[in-house]
């Protein structure tokens, strides 16, 4: 019988296998938690589970998207100690609204480059960077608590109302998502007469609607091999 590696060498060689993957800091993390829970069973006849846990999630998915979402949000802002609860108020917000959360951050990215205490000249706030106005519309239309413009930096309160409002501009442009960032950097009044013939969108706002739509792909696509990737990383700890 093959005579097991002891737990330091296993960690070492697991650190190795998780860049190989190159499936990020954070979920290397929650690989070595996994791999010492699997050492302290080998003592006891209970079995473990053979993949990464949901944790506070409620699926396995949504707990990988916010490791994920972690590293990135870690790229664009150096030196953040806050990556990981950023990454899950994104994830648990966008699953209530039921909308994917990579496409909620591609537009945080762009509006505020994950910063909650971004203010533009315009004077919209937070990381979805919303008007006070938008804010107490949507605010008073979804019944979410909003007592003054300040309140728009707290992130849980900017991300509800502006995940809240993206869907709004998804339903009333009829699923189309260019329109739906089109109106939501333009305004959908704008852009509703817009389609009715009566003017052009400006080639900014053209280009922040592809841009974010472009880094979304390219999230989704890096996610999909991720997923893998630690599904393989997982097996090859625990097998």
């Amino acid at each position: 019988m093959k005579r097991p590696l002891p737990l330091s060498k296993t960690l070492i060689r697991s650190g190795l296998c998780a860049l190989v993957a190159g499936v990020g800091f954070t979920s290397y993390v929650t690989l070595v938690s996994l791999l010492i829970q699997k050492n302290l069973a080998s003592h006891t006849p209970q079995p473990i589970a053979t993949t990464v846990g949901a944790g506070s999630f409620g699926s396995i998915q949504e707990s990988r998207q916010a490791d994920f979402m972690a590293d990135i949000i870690k790229l664009h802002t150096p030196g953040s100690t806050s990556s990981r609860h950023l990454a899950e108020l994104i994830v648990k917000e966008s699953a209530r609204a039921n909308i994917d959360p990579l496409f909620v951050a591609a537009v945080i990215k762009s509006e505020s480059r994950f910063s909650q205490h971004a203010t533009s000249s315009k004077g919209a706030r937070g990381l979805m960077q919303l008007m006070p106005a938008t804010g107490r519309y949507v605010s008073e239309r979804e019944k979410i608590a909003l007592k003054r413009a300040e309140d728009l930096h707290d992130p849980s309160t900017n991300l509800r109302i502006g995940i809240a409002y993206l869907k709004y501009l998804e339903k009333r442009f009829r699923g189309d998502r260019k329109h739906a960032l089109i109106a939501y950097n333009w305004g959908p009044a704008n852009l509703s007469q817009s389609l009715l013939g009566a003017s052009t969108p400006p080639q900014n706002t053209l280009m922040y609607a592809q841009t974010i739509l472009s880094v979304h792909r390219d999230w989704s696509r890096q996610f999909t091999q991720y997923a893998l990737n630690l599904d393989a990383a997982t097996k090859t700890l625990v097998g």
